[in-house]
């Protein structure tokens, strides 16, 4: 059995790049943070992840963040159109806002809708994504009901290097970016700017408007980290998108501009042998202002401030303890009651290797001044059957706080007796999860299989919103792949049995079964790649009157290092011209094609 390491979070930061993509293809065995808030590779983890890294990134060729997303285990998607339009992500057959959005560690998401804007994300600006699934508020509080989701921006290592990507495609879409990263003595640091723009589709077909619907974005992303004498490190993160997008909603110029926003400073240290401490103080924005004949403003900022303790009790004992501090506050064109809530969270945990079992606590405590206080818990184990075979078994309590909407929200319904959507006395949504899994990993093949059950009461629905609604969701996720010099090919299905307990209905917009492919071989400068994704039918209302048809995409591409520093890519999206909905009456695009040109200096 592996010696487990338990290192502390901010220990990911100081490690450098791998050198080569061939290196970063072959590395079965990545570091993550976002299960358990330390460090630890993924054989090590307790829980089922995924993790996204930059060379993946760059061969995939995404133009939106959800290109990366889309059939990946326990992940459901629906976009009400291509290129910025409202999107909604479903982790194992959770509700759309119950999946947690974290990036550098800063928690993101809107206080009045409760959900992430996943459509705002700029893949240029990523470094890395982590994908937890399965509850994990005993360790992030509220919203991580079917699990976590934590992107990483990029940063410095070693001299200084210029990069630069300039693009077009279909839809009259352009892209382009630049950024310079390095270090020099003991600072590192990242700066890098980029835009796309394109004019996209007309999404709704049965509307007055049938322009095409745009989309512009331009992000700028930093990291900068120094090493003071006494030992301590300070360090410092930036994420900001911010551009606008066209909709339909029967007038004419209907558009949204918006405007993300992610920013953390801190200090991070050895206070003692034993004893890593990390301080940091965040702030978030989720900010929308639609312009249409029902023209809405929502704005969301959130202050937060997280200090977290590493204690090593012994060689394979750790033991986190941490407090945070959350201040929501929002700002919207209808007047509700209340504007502001402040959230005190305490949380501890656990890690222990005994022999060949590994075991993992973590409980938290909430004090949220609107709904109360809510205490959260999980417990994990694991067992290493052979050298390539390891067992997990895990149970965990999760919630998620009622949002400022269903709380406070005036609007009035439209049939008598015109009551207000809001409803201040709502409880915590909640949740209980069970999951058993089996792992393999040998020399360049790996696989893992996990099944799991959840339980969710009091979910939130009806107008006034209520506490009403049960669900149950029972699912199989499998994930295997091979990683050669010369090859590489991915897979992950998901099958899910969901229903509303109260009706016996399948729960909204959920797929039962998603699967997704990608294959890429690599001869040289030449690389070769194709991805199938595919997603199961589904409903589109609540009442399962509306179904909507499964569908499977092809993806093509292609890529060309001209010279080391310079590289040519190219991508056929939607390859088989395929038709398809994930949202009844909004239309996603046919065939497409992109090219991009890369600079990376050596």
């Amino acid at each position: 059995m592996q010696t487990r390491s338990f290192l502390p979070a901010a220990v990911l930061l100081a490690i450098p790049s791998l050198a080569t993509a061939q290196e970063q293809v072959a590395q079965l065995d990545p570091i993550l943070v976002t299960p358990t808030r330390t460090a630890q590779t993924t054989d090590q983890t307790l829980a089922s992840v995924t993790v996204i890294e930059r060379e993946e990134i760059e061969r995939l060729q995404p133009k939106e963040f959800v290109d990366l997303l889309r059939g990946r285990a326990g992940i459901g998607l629906t976009q009400n159109g291509p290129f910025g339009k409202t999107t909604s992500l479903f982790m194992r057959g959770t509700n759309s806002d119950h999946t947690l959005l974290l990036v550098d560690g800063v928690r993101m998401g809107s206080a009045t809708t409760g959900q992430a804007a996943w459509q705002y994300l700029p893949p240029a600006e990523i470094e890395r994504v982590e994908i937890v699934r399965g509850p994990r508020t005993s360790l992030y509080g509220s919203d991580a009901i079917g699990g976590v989701i934590q992107v990483f921006t990029k940063e410095g290592d070693g001299p200084a290097k210029l990069r630069a990507h300039l693009g077009a495609g279909s839809f009259n879409t352009r892209e382009m970016g630049a950024g310079l990263s390095g270090s020099t003595g003991s600072t590192r640091y990242n700066l890098s700017v980029s835009h796309l723009s394109t004019d996209g589709i007309n999404v709704q077909d049965e509307t007055a408007d049938d322009r095409r619907d745009g989309y512009e974005n331009s992000s700028v992303s930093a990291r900068l980290s120094h090493e003071l004498k006494n030992g301590f490190e300070i360090f410092g993160s930036l994420l900001h998108a911010e551009g606008e997008s066209d909709f339909d909603s029967g007038g004419s110029g209907d558009r949204q501009e918006f405007r993300q926003h992610a920013s953390q400073f801190g200090v991070r240290g050895q206070l003692a042998d034993i004893w890593y401490s990390t301080f940091s103080v965040a702030h978030s924005r989720d900010e929308l202002e639609t312009f249409s004949d029902w023209p809405s403003k929502f704005e969301t900022s959130r202050n937060l401030f997280n200090w977290q303790n590493d204690v090593a009790l012994a060689e394979r004992h750790m033991l986190t303890l941490g407090m945070d501090y959350q201040n929501d506050r929002v700002n919207v064109s209808s007047d509700y009651s209340e504007t502001r809530r402040d959230n005190v969270g305490l949380y501890a945990q656990w890690q222990v290797e005994l022999g060949r079992y590994d075991l993992a606590w973590s409980l938290r405590h909430d004090d949220n001044e609107t709904f109360g206080h809510e205490t959260t818990g999980q417990i994990a184990w694991g067992m290493q059957l052979q050298e390539q075979w390891s067992l997990r078994a895990s149970y965990g309590t999760a919630f998620k706080a009622p949002t400022f909407n269903e709380l406070y929200n005036p609007m009035l319904s439209w049939d008598p007796p015109f009551e207000p959507y809001g409803n201040p006395d709502l409880d915590a949504e909640k949740s209980e999860s069970l999951e058993v899994g089996l792992n393999y990993a040998s020399g360049l093949f790996f696989g893992d299989l996990a099944i799991f059950y959840t339980e969710v009461e009091n979910l939130i629905s009806g107008w006034p919103a209520q506490n009403t609604d049960e669900a149950r969701i029972r699912g199989m996720e499998l994930e295997f792949g091979i990683l050669q010099e010369d090859w590489s090919a991915l897979a992950a299905l998901t099958h899910l049995d969901h229903e509303d307990r109260e009706t016996g209905n399948r729960l909204q917009r959920r797929p039962e079964t998603t699967a997704r492919v990608d294959l890429d071989r690599f001869w040289g400068d030449f690389t070769l790649g194709a991805t199938v994704a595919a997603e199961g039918s589904r409903y589109n209302d609540p009442l399962n009157n509306e179904r909507l048809g499964g569908f499977a995409l092809l993806d093509l591409r292609a890529s060309y290092r001209i010279t080391p520093e310079w590289r040519l890519s190219g991508k056929i999206q939607n390859a088989l011209d395929k038709h398809y909905e994930t949202v009844k009456g909004y239309n996603q695009p046919g065939r497409a094609f992109f090219v991009t040109l890369n600079y990376q200096q050596q």
